[in-house]
């Protein structure tokens, strides 16, 4: 089996493959899609795909960030490398859940600010009150082509639904 043959995107130099129509890690368009049109502004060609949602953008609903393509919607998604911020809190308890909930549920995890301060703020600890003062939230991240379904996952767990399927789940046994 051949492995595929790589370039380098012309905006972001990221590896892509020679028939790609975008860049999956900036947005850019290629040759093959430039006459495609906005997905919500259908009246204007698109000028970048967004890179978490891969909808269409153009002038009016997209956003460059950094030098990656977002819609309107992600464009305030902090993004590093090719992972897509899923959760951020200063309360090292709450993001050690969030992490094992998605890594139980099958997605890739990166965490940031994770350690221990090592900072004693009157008593405080590595506490939420010290995090916040030095500016130093716990961050998880997943792969950007997961950022949608661990989105989703999220508010499921916030709102409960998980529990809820999972108590049916158990009675119906």
């Amino acid at each position: 089996m051949d492995s595929p043959e790589y370039i380098s995107c012309s905006s972001c130099t990221e590896e892509i493959t020679p028939d790609s129509e975008f860049c999956p890690h900036c947005g850019v368009l290629f040759d093959a899609a430039a006459k495609e049109k906005c997905d919500t502004h259908p009246e204007n060609l698109a000028n970048g795909i967004c890179i978490i949602c891969r909808k269409l953008v153009c002038e009016e609903c997209g956003k460059v960030v950094h030098g990656r393509h977002f819609c309107l919607e992600h464009s305030t998604v902090e993004v590093q490398q090719d992972w897509a911020q899923a959760f951020q809190s200063t309360d090292i308890n709450e993001s050690e859940l969030v992490k094992s909930l998605l890594e139980s549920n099958g997605f890739k995890v990166l965490v940031e600010n994770f350690m221990p301060m090592g900072y004693v703020w009157g008593g405080g600890g590595d506490s939420a009150l010290s995090r916040s003062a030095v500016n130093k939230p716990a961050k998880v991240f997943v792969p950007i082509p997961e950022y949608l379904r661990a989105e989703e996952a999220l508010k499921e767990w916030k709102s409960g639904e998980a529990d809820a399927r999972e108590e049916e789940s158990d009675t119906s046994h």
